[in-house]
């Protein structure tokens, strides 16, 4: 009954109803602040450095868990020359089909995504991270907080495959070099094999 009234009440002012029968559209766990926020959580809580982490170096981790076929590309530039380069690849364990996108971007700086901020305001007011250092000389440092700590420890279990790439990294990341393989040397690999495929 109350349908129908507003129905007519509707109809009475040439406003058109239309009910979408279709099945609705998957929105994708990328697409979800949360689930962003929670790997983010993830980088912090497996490499929290008593100095935390600069947002560039958050970005190029987040964008290796993303991709995860580059990470054994990553591995291998990362641990270069180290006696224990085969205990790291032995030590990954990759579960997913190795696929070459050949639509990737080629990052020439930090494979920075906007809504970054956005998670980091997430979680900032969640007091779940804390933001040190800063801005004026782009030196902030994100790290975990003592809540975002206990809170790291009771979700980690929810992203085995992300837990599992970063524990080859122990509790530190090489700021400086993560970068540069991100932003040099995995483009210029992409490239390489993009014209190999392409002749």
């Amino acid at each position: 009954m109350r349908l129908e009234k507003f129905i007519n009440k509707l109809s009475s002012k040439d406003l058109v109803t239309n009910i979408n029968l279709e099945r609705p559209n998957y929105v994708q766990p990328e697409d979800r602040i949360m689930y962003r926020a929670h790997r983010i959580l993830i980088i912090l809580g497996m490499l929290n450095t008593k100095n935390g982490l600069s947002k560039d170096v958050i970005a190029c981790v987040d964008f290796l868990l993303r991709n995860s076929n580059y990470q054994k590309k990553f591995i291998l530039e990362y641990f270069q020359g180290q006696k224990n380069i085969i205990e790291k690849i032995s030590k990954y364990s990759s579960n997913l089909q190795e696929e070459i996108d050949l639509n990737i971007v080629q990052y020439r700086s930090v494979p920075w995504d906007l809504r970054f901020n956005d998670m980091f305001l997430f979680l900032y007011i969640r007091s779940l991270i804390e933001i040190t250092g800063n801005n004026k000389d782009k030196n902030l440092r994100l790290h975990l907080s003592e809540t975002g700590l206990e809170y790291f420890n009771g979700v980690k279990e929810i992203f085995p495959t992300e837990v599992n790439f970063l524990e080859l990294f122990g509790s530190k990341v090489q700021e400086i070099k993560t970068i540069e393989i991100i932003t040099d040397i995995i483009p210029k690999s992409y490239w390489r094999q993009n014209e190999k495929s392409n002749n």
